[in-house]
């Protein structure tokens, strides 16, 4: 089984195509052993470009956070740097729409009292009653003992995500039985006996 920083390594190198990747990047006072950012726009114009109907950005700001024992402590820790200190990232232009604030801890060992804080974390900031748009987090913990992920409500597009990105990272086989619950937002790998 790989560590913990070799599999952040590597879900890092899995999201190079898409997102613009920062190792060890230091953000109000922490150092994330990795960081990733998205940027989406899109628009709609009628003849010329100047004549825009509408347009719209979404973004995203992903933290990487590994841990040898991760505890009910570190989480609430985390979660609330991520609804405080993390906003500042959210950029509010006059075309944005959304932003996502993820977080993924990957850790070695996870307390049992984390899936049930994970599960219950929620959080959404927006802007001029949402006329200027909107801020989520998404939360995801992955368990490297147990074999498995498990995200907040906003974090269940993380689930299969993280996994495509472990099987190609090397920490789910080939013969690994995947149990996927996209509703629960969680993810198990077992090995094949």
């Amino acid at each position: 089984m790989a560590g913990r920083m070799e599999v952040v390594d590597r879900l890092l190198a899995a999201h190079e195509a898409w997102f613009d990747v920062e190792r060890d990047h230091r953000f109000a006072g922490r150092v994330f052993s990795g960081y990733a950012e998205f940027h989406s726009s899109a628009s709609q114009y009628v003849l010329v470009k100047r004549a825009k109907l509408w347009e719209a950005s979404s973004h995203e700001y992903l933290f990487f956070w590994p841990a040898d024992y991760l505890d009910e402590a570190e989480l609430n820790d985390l979660l609330h740097f991520m609804t405080h200190e993390a906003l500042d990232k959210v950029q509010l232009t006059s075309d944005h729409m959304s932003s996502y604030l993820s977080l993924v801890v990957v850790a070695d060992r996870v307390d049992e009292a984390v899936p049930a804080l994970v599960r219950r974390a929620r959080f959404r900031k927006n802007f001029a009653f949402g006329l200027k748009g909107w801020a989520d987090m998404r939360v995801a913990v992955v368990d490297l003992s147990a074999r498995r992920v498990w995200t907040n409500t906003q974090g269940k597009p993380l689930v299969e995500t993280l996994a495509a990105k472990l099987i190609l990272a090397g920490e789910v086989g080939a013969g690994d039985v995947i149990l996927i619950d996209v509703e629960k937002g969680t993810l198990a790998a077992k090995r094949k006996v």
